[in-house]
């Protein structure tokens, strides 16, 4: 796994029914992360990145990473703050000024909230050197090195207590998820015994949560990377187990540090990045990448049997993204591949019907790094735009996202989405270039389906409720069903 830095919004969306052709009735929320356009960067590149977000991407979700020491004060101090109340969210600084503290992140719930998106609030580190046990935290070597639970469930009280609908001028979050890739070394040190660290976190943010959120907030625990890479990560099934005290089989156990007196965990939802192999999930490695989802899904409910979590919690993909080549010359996904692979790859996701989000993370690529191609290339290049913000094939796809799968001996079927607007829109299939049958009329989440009796690469035309063109989609060749 990659460093990763990133941000996010929830919107209730009913269920409504796909035309009759199409074989799935569904809806997903769309989120979108980036934290350097949406935290890091000043008032109107935030404006105009989330009216993108909202009005020409048509995304519906935003997930905010809070992170503990952009907002905590002397976060490189060995000792906390004399006096510092860190669970009352006004003991922060909140100014436009060098230490803004949750300045950009107030500003961006607002605005996000004015625009009518969603929030997903991932309260997060780096944990400010004074919350590690012996302040040992210190370095990118060192940090988050033993989190100290009592001291994060301050600061998430702080964070929910900020966004609960109580303070003049900021409106309510509804979810809330605790920590970013805990079984990452980045995030939890040291890597065995993170799964504990990351028990202790969860039962100290919880009632924290509960104490302060707005009436019905949800609770998301999880967001755990897909891949399992020593030393760098432990693998998400083996961390799934040591964190809830679950022994191969999946049954309780009580050997484990803190095992004996575990808590069931009571969340809403199970939040997961599903990044890894695009084609196949490695038989030898401990992989949940988007292909293994529904693995996933198994081992939720057997730890809920094993009385470990809620019962049929619902999965949340919070942050995926694929690399493109250009820029990133050490991949093999081209452009082309790429644009069509994110299409590919929603239409597998909307298949599941436990899963609530499918994620896009970046909108812009992470720019060079200075050093040779396994550091040039270090962050992350799966945005929508490069990094001077030219527009990728991708940017279209997202937009207009369709798959053609081959049907019997020479049909194919055909499932699409018009993200951009409200409400019934319509379609125009093409098939080298002229029409194939009437228009195809969406939901009212831009969703459809349609089935055609000779095979071949398709693509559409968009329109809005009012009938005006919106765009054009990618055109998609056939693959298997």
């Amino acid at each position: 796994m990659r460093l990763r830095h990133t941000v996010i919004p929830l919107v209730a969306l009913a269920t409504l029914l796909l035309p009759a052709s199409a074989p799935a009735s569904k809806s997903q929320w769309s989120v979108v992360e980036d934290h350097t356009a949406l935290v890091k960067s000043g008032d109107d590149v935030r404006a105009r990145t989330l009216d993108e977000i909202k009005n020409q991407l048509g995304a519906d979700t935003l997930r905010i990473e809070v992170k503990w020491n952009e907002v905590a004060p002397d976060p490189g101090a060995k000792q906390k703050p004399e006096g510092f109340n860190a669970s009352d969210p006004l003991a922060y600084a909140f100014g436009p000024a060098s230490y803004p503290g949750f300045y950009p992140y107030d500003d961006l719930v607002r605005r996000a909230t004015n625009l009518g998106l969603g929030i997903i609030v991932t309260i997060t580190g780096d944990a400010p050197r004074w919350a590690t046990e012996g302040g040992l935290g210190s370095t990118f070597e060192t940090a988050n090195r033993r989190v100290i639970a009592s001291e994060y469930a301050q600061f998430v009280a702080a964070v929910v207590k900020r966004y609960s609908g109580d303070l003049p001028d900021l409106p309510p979050v509804r979810y809330f998820s605790i920590w970013n890739e805990p079984n990452h070394k980045n995030f939890l040190k040291p890597t065995k015994e993170a799964p504990a660290i990351y028990r202790k976190l969860v039962d100290a943010a919880i009632p924290a949560i509960r104490a302060s959120a707005v009436a019905g907030a949800k609770i998301l625990v999880g967001e755990l990377a897909p891949v399992g890479r020593a030393p760098k990560a432990m693998g998400p099934t083996e961390f799934f187990r040591k964190w809830l005290c679950l022994n191969k089989r999946f049954k309780r156990t009580s050997s484990g540090t803190g095992c004996s007196s575990f808590k069931k965990i009571a969340a809403q939802g199970f939040a997961h990045h599903p990044y890894g192999p695009t084609e196949r999930v490695p038989k030898t490695r401990d992989v949940i990448n988007m292909l293994a989802i529904r693995q996933l899904g198994k081992y939720l409910d057997q730890a809920a049997r094993a009385g470990r979590i809620t019962a049929k919690l619902p999965i949340y993909n919070t942050e995926f993204g694929l690399q493109s080549n250009p820029p990133d010359r050490t991949v093999s996904t081209s452009l082309s591949r790429h644009a069509a692979l994110i299409n590919e790859k929603e239409e597998y996701a909307y298949r599941y019907s436990r899963l609530k989000s499918h994620s896009q993370y970046l909108l812009l690529d992470d720019p060079p790094r200075p050093g040779g191609a396994s550091v040039k290339w270090s962050g992350f290049q799966t945005g929508l735009r490069f990094a001077d913000g030219r527009r990728k094939s991708a940017y279209n796809a997202y937009r207009f996202p369709i798959v053609v799968k081959k049907r019997g001996k020479k049909g194919v079927s055909i499932w699409g989405r018009v993200r951009p607007g409200s409400g019934a829109r319509s379609v125009q299939l093409q098939k080298g270039g002229r029409n194939s049958g009437p228009r195809v009329k969406t939901n009212s989440l831009g969703y459809f389906g349609a089935n055609r009796a000779k095979a071949g690469s398709y693509r559409f035309k968009a329109y809005d409720k009012d009938g005006l063109l919106l765009g054009t989609s990618r055109t998609a060749k056939a693959i298997a069903g």
